[in-house]
């Protein structure tokens, strides 16, 4: 398959920015999803210097639209004074949702629809609401008001509040949240809570290092909030600076699966089926903890995606080319390893070698499913992402553990991550990865321009 257009046009990323990541339930956590949307949307055209009327369609990743902006694509578009003949759409692939976005985008320009369109990631876990289930079932709460006034004996009549956010966490399939899948990943490849704190430890501090050095700013906007203050860097890291400094934190931070909430025997019994491996007591051991899994997130990220001859044209520099991508399915109960299938795919889409490839971005929902993804790379073709991640040459600059998840919008996170390398010297060919809840992982493979 060619990544191009019809008559060989190369299809190309420009302008990409994104807001500092904010921690569910702090900076952002009164600021809707929409809105940071929006904000991003008007900088990246006040950067550039685009007029909006370039714009052919706008395409928005989110998992956990708000109701009061059904289509926020559109809401976003409108809002901004887009014209309103360009089309809008949102897409929803779970965590790999602000990937399919540019995705989505580069299909429509490949296939002749239009030649420049915006690509949005957005989400706000702070704002995930609760939800109220079976009221409509019964007569005496079928309405909100008759909710209201019988919310005393609501629950008695079988009216059920859900957190949306931990309901979307669980895959309803194979019954597991996403530190089970992560736990089942640390199992399967027979991975240690040490080691995965020592991982977690160093995506931390090449973060802060990142952070401290201003490497991340010219891709971010800082946030004026709503008291007037400034969110100028990542959020949860900037917290954690303890963490880097005394890695013994990670050691204190007890492993998930083995406490008053489920031990490890207690895991085997429910889920041992997807570790491919039986418990023996004593060399088996939990490895999923608080600080080797990714925290909760907002934010918002925003990038171009039009083909090269139109970027020249609009005097609008190219910031990298998509030169391949796959999208892979594996089981729901391994779904961080479905990275290692997607990278995979997109190398192979891309005509590349693994030893061609400069950087690697691999989303860290967990330690686990990071370290597994390069283990099942190592097994199934050969190249050693281990060894790599020694080099320097995964995550240089940090990953979700320690910049954050907002769902939604660590696909154009990632992207601007791939850049920023480009932008540092740090080679000319780099591919991501990005793992989904229910299975379904995607990559991009970018070169520099």
């Amino acid at each position: 398959m060619k990544f191009t257009t019809f008559d060989g046009d190369r299809i190309v990323l420009a302008g990409g920015l994104r807001t500092p990541v904010g921690q569910a339930g702090k900076s952002y956590a009164d600021i809707a999803s929409a809105e940071l949307g929006y904000r991003v949307t008007e900088e990246i055209f006040k950067r550039t210097g685009i007029k909006k009327t370039e714009v052919d369609g706008v395409v928005a990743g989110e998992i956990s639209q708000n109701m009061r902006t059904p289509n926020v694509a559109r809401v976003i578009s409108v809002r901004a004074e887009i014209p309103l003949e360009a089309t809008a759409i949102t897409v929803a692939n779970n965590c790999v949702s602000g990937l399919e976005a540019v995705l989505d985008a580069a299909r429509r320009i490949m296939i002749g629809e239009g030649n420049f369109y915006l690509a949005l990631g957005l989400e706000s876990m702070s704002q995930g609401p609760f939800i109220i289930e079976g009221a409509k079932e019964n007569s005496k709460t079928d309405t909100v008001d008759k909710l209201m006034k019988n919310w005393g004996e609501a629950q008695a009549l079988g009216v059920k509040v859900l957190d949306s956010i931990d309901e979307g966490l669980n895959d309803p399939i194979r019954k597991l949240n996403m530190a089970m899948t992560g736990e089942v990943v640390a199992q399967k490849y027979g991975l240690k809570k040490k080691e995965l704190d020592d991982y977690a430890y160093r995506s931390y501090k090449k973060a802060l290092d990142a952070i401290k050095a201003g490497k991340y700013r010219p891709y971010q906007m800082s946030q004026t909030l709503t008291d007037g203050s400034l969110l100028e860097d990542d959020e949860f890291i900037m917290s954690k600076t303890g963490m880097v400094e005394n890695p013994g934190r990670f050691e204190k931070a007890g492993a998930i699966f083995d406490s008053k909430f489920m031990n490890l025997k207690e895991f085997y019994e429910k889920y041992g089926e997807w570790t491919g491996r039986k418990y023996v007591e004593g060399e088996v051991e939990a490895g999923v903890s608080l600080f080797n899994a990714c925290p909760r997130s907002d934010g918002a990220g925003a990038i171009f995606v039009t083909t090269e001859k139109e970027a020249k044209r609009l005097g609008l520099p190219i910031q990298a080319v998509i030169s391949g991508w796959g999208m892979y399915g594996v089981d729901p109960s391994i779904m961080g390893v479905g990275m290692a299938y997607s990278m995979n795919k997109a190398v192979n889409a891309a005509g590349w070698k693994y030893t061609d490839i400069d950087n690697f971005e691999i989303h860290e929902a967990f330690a686990a499913t990071a370290m597994g993804t390069m283990r099942e790379i190592k097994k199934s073709w050969g190249f050693d992402l281990e060894a790599a991640d020694k080099e320097g040459k995964v995550n240089p600059h940090g990953g979700t553990l320690a910049l954050g998840h907002p769902l939604g919008a660590t696909g154009i996170r990632v992207l601007l991550n791939q850049i920023m390398a480009f932008d540092l010297g740090l080679g000319k060919k780099s591919v991501n990865c990005i793992c989904a809840g229910g299975g379904v992982a995607g990559s991009i493979a970018l070169e520099k321009p």
